[in-house]
């Protein structure tokens, strides 16, 4: 069998475990598939089917790593999620990895795929990426960590998180010299392509997924700038009513390259300005708190938007819409560290948070 690409076709093996991320297994696999690429994804088991960590993907391997050599393959495809912790404990997987290293075969870890390079001892004097948890991991075993969406030295490929994924599935397919008919890839290093159009072909997010996404972020954000303004209307302590004033312009900074990236998709911003009722009902909730109280929850708040853009961030697949969301994150955790000091310093060395109520478990 002949490929389109001219040549024989290309093996690439994709390994597998439960709990791998959705979308780092997808997108490589449909495109290697597009290009005419041979697949074969490897488990630990015969007939076991693997789910994916979202619940998106359901796959059954073709192979296990004990049948197959590294000889076997072109290049090895390590997707991301909780599946890497558990091949690097199978000492099959390791070796496969180690050999295909030693014998220069492509090898592409995404997110924490690269804990299987760790326990193949193969990131020593490496400079790759994957997933900022995994940071120091990586450092520690040798690398030297960057923090940049695709990462190339010699045969290895690291990328940190789905918002990558194009980028990375480029290089790859660049690397194995192959091409997907119909599609036009980018040039290595082109940071100004839109590669959610080519994650989107391969499966991953869709346009209206990063749509609704951000216009979730610019609801909570436009939500939360008018709690925080009803919160420096209430408080007394001038110190206090300084750093929401600096959380209130951030927020208002954060809904404009919120809604920059938005009109970047030809679309307008549809969330719901906050009404009447809601103020008035926020009014009400905080005429009788004091000032700790107003910091406290002002910290909690702070806390989830730290979190929610987070979550929105390593779900899509458009490296520029992550990047925004990141921003934003970023700037929540500033204010998030600032307003903890202050909360501390005001609560004293006497002080400890309120103690949750607990319960007695009875039977």
């Amino acid at each position: 069998m002949v490929s389109t690409n001219g040549n024989m076709p290309k093996k690439v093996a994709i390994l597998i475990e439960n709990g791998f991320e959705d979308s780092e297994f997808k997108i490589p696999y449909s495109a290697l598939k597009q290009a005419k690429a041979q697949v074969w994804v490897l488990g630990a088991r015969m007939n076991e089917e693997y789910q994916g960590k979202r619940g998106k993907e359901t796959i059954k391997p073709d192979a296990t790593v004990t049948e197959v050599r590294s000889e076997d393959f072109d290049a090895i495809v390590i997707p991301g999620g909780a599946a890497p912790d558990k091949i690097r404990t199978n000492p099959n997987a390791v070796r496969l990895i180690m050999n295909a290293m030693a014998q220069e075969k492509i090898v592409a870890a995404v997110c924490h795929g690269p804990q299987v390079l760790i326990e193949a001892d193969q990131l020593q004097g490496k400079q790759a990426t994957g997933f900022r948890a995994i940071r120091k991991d990586m450092e520690n075993a040798g690398a030297t960590y960057i923090d940049e969406s695709a990462v190339v030295d010699g045969n290895l490929i690291t990328s940190r998180q789905p918002g990558d994924l194009g980028m990375f599935v480029t290089i790859l397919l660049s690397r194995l010299g192959l091409k997907v008919e119909g599609a036009t890839l980018p040039t290595e290093g082109d940071r100004t392509f839109e590669f959610w159009k080519l994650a989107e072909s391969w499966g991953g997010s869709s346009r209206l997924e990063i749509v609704n996404a951000l216009n979730t972020a610019i609801t909570g954000e436009h939500y939360t700038t008018k709690v925080f303004e009803q919160y420096q209307e209430q408080a007394n302590d001038m110190e206090i009513k300084t750093v929401l004033s600096e959380i209130i312009a951030a927020k208002k900074q954060n809904i404009q390259i919120l809604e920059q990236r938005l009109k970047a998709f030809d679309e307008e911003v549809s969330w719901q300005a906050l009404g009447s009722e809601a103020v008035a009902t926020l009014q009400g909730w905080l005429q009788s708190s004091n000032d700790m109280d107003i910091l406290r929850r002002a910290l909690g708040d702070l806390q989830t938007g730290v979190v929610d853009a987070y979550h929105l961030s390593i779900q899509l697949t458009d490296p520029m819409t992550v990047d925004v969301l990141a921003q934003v994150e970023h700037n929540l955790s500033t204010l998030e560290m600032r307003l903890s000091d202050l909360y501390r310093a005001r609560i004293g060395n006497d002080m400890i948070p309120p103690k949750p109520t607990t319960f007695a478990l009875v039977g």
